[in-house]
């Protein structure tokens, strides 16, 4: 049998502890994304990317009159 000698293994203490919202504003910049709606079971985001925000934006030009709408009911 050999004797070897035990080292001890440091921790690395220089970790850094984010917050919920400093996690999501860091995958949002990763992703290219404008809104996080949640997380697949594999932990990706999926909500809302920056380039697709035109094709969801409402102006406010667009004034839409409900009471004009006939109902097929």
């Amino acid at each position: 049998m050999s004797n070897k000698k035990k080292t001890k293994k440091h921790k690395n203490n220089t970790d850094e502890i984010w917050s919920e919202e400093q996690y999501e504003e860091y995958l949002k910049e990763l992703y290219g994304m404008e809104f996080i709606a949640g997380f697949t079971e594999n932990a990706l985001p999926y909500g809302l990317f920056k380039e697709d925000r035109e094709k969801y934006t409402v102006e406010e030009s667009d004034n839409y009159d409900v009471s004009d709408d006939e109902l097929p009911f």
